[in-house]
């Protein structure tokens, strides 16, 4: 998928040792030439620095989001001669290539060698600071990931039966539904002539996305839709009324797949000083967000969270907001910025007890301390899908 993840992995990279002084300054440099000019300087110096990994995917962030194709595949073809090469960088690369179609071939190599690298990562032990559970669905979310990657390069070089077998593939590593996902085997679909499932996939692509617009997805629901029908008479009909039905059937399985164990306690310290602890709120339906200031879909969600906020504190609903950043200092301007008013929270590990793997996170904890439901990733439906379950929490 894009190189910005729709849901941002926590803790995707950690940095061990000391940052040497040349990644530090590039990495903090604002002029883009001078920046992509200390990064080669720091590759070609970079033995054995610990850094190098966190180093490879910024840099490769940095390229991709001023279109530098050809430092891009010079990059490429460098991490390539790694032992292991580092997947997270190659996937990057190998999206931002496809997306400006350009050096198909070598995006493909990428993402090829990045996808058996992640293959390899699941097989690794947890590092001693996760759980087995987390640890796992994190690796699982990524191998996801760069597959659907793999499967966008190979649609652009029109091998369209390879490109939906890679995207089928992400359907059982990634349980979170993503509109992305859906879009793109409508695509493979579409380039198949197997217009019913292009057509299928597409509805489902815009039920997940929303309100927000994508020409592409707007292309292949008329085009698929052409390709059954022989006209587009009746489409907005047909996808009113399968949006309803599909928002129907969520909605039941929203409120009856639940995950019911036990909440971890905790006692943190909040953004005022105050020790909060969570056996505190026994007796409430307490809603726990995991997030950070630096997270692109949290500041997405936590709008909307805020939105909905007063009117959970009448129904003597609480929100608590877990803060997993590491720079905690950037945390108070970012609320008052934002006048976020619901209780902010400082991590200091819960994130850990709770098997995050990504954030946003948000539990949804019941009157007697159990987890009931959890939600991975940015939804822009989220406030309805939660006053759905807590609606049935409190029957």
């Amino acid at each position: 998928m894009a190189y910005a993840l729709a849901l941002i992995l926590l803790f995707a990279v950690s940095v061990q040792g000391e940052v040497s002084d040349l990644y530090k300054r590039a990495r903090e440099e604002q002029n883009v030439d001078k920046a992509v000019e200390l990064y080669w300087q720091y590759f070609g110096e970079a033995k054995g620095d610990s850094a190098f990994p966190d180093a490879a995917s910024n840099f490769a962030r940095l390229l991709a989001g001023e279109d530098r194709f050809a430092d891009l595949v010079r990059l490429g073809d460098r991490l390539l001669e790694l032992k292991p090469p580092p997947a997270s960088p190659l996937n990057t690369i190998a999206w931002a290539l496809a997306e400006g179609d350009t050096a198909l071939d070598k995006a493909l190599s990428y993402i090829e060698v990045g996808v058996a690298a992640q293959r390899q990562n699941i097989n690794l032990p947890p590092p001693s600071d996760r759980s087995e559970k987390a640890w796992k669905e994190r690796q699982n979310y990524r191998l996801g990931y760069y597959l659907d990657t793999k499967g966008y390069v190979l649609l652009k070089l029109d091998r369209a039966e390879e490109a939906r077998e890679a995207f089928l593939q992400v359907e059982s590593l990634i349980p979170e539904p993503d509109y992305e996902l859906y879009l793109h085997l409508a695509m493979a679909n579409r380039e198949l002539n197997e217009f019913s499932d292009a057509l299928r996939c597409a509805v489902k692509a815009r039920y997940y996305l929303g309100d927000e617009g994508n020409e592409d997805l707007d292309r292949v629901l008329r085009e698929a839709y052409w390709g059954i029908h022989g006209s587009s008479d009746g489409l907005e009909e047909y996808l009113d009324s399968n949006l309803e039905e599909i928002r129907r059937q969520e909605y039941v399985k929203l409120v009856a797949d639940k995950v019911d164990q036990p909440a971890p306690n905790f006692e943190l310290q909040s953004l005022k000083g105050n020790t909060v602890r969570l056996a505190d709120y026994r007796g409430k339906i307490i809603l726990l967000d995991f997030w950070a200031t630096w997270c692109g879909p949290c500041r997405r969600e936590l709008p909307l969270l805020q939105s909905a906020y007063s009117e959970w504190k009448k129904q003597g609903i609480e929100l608590l907001a877990i803060s997993t950043d590491k720079d905690t200092a950037k945390v108070a301007p970012f609320i008052a910025e934002n006048q976020y008013t619901f209780p902010v929270l400082f991590n200091n590990g819960t994130s850990i007890d709770y098997d995050v793997v990504g954030i946003p996170t948000l539990f949804v904890i019941d009157q007697n301390g159990r987890i009931q439901y959890r939600h991975v990733g940015y939804r822009p439906d989220i406030i309805e899908i939660l006053d759905v379950q807590i609606k049935a929490l409190r029957r």
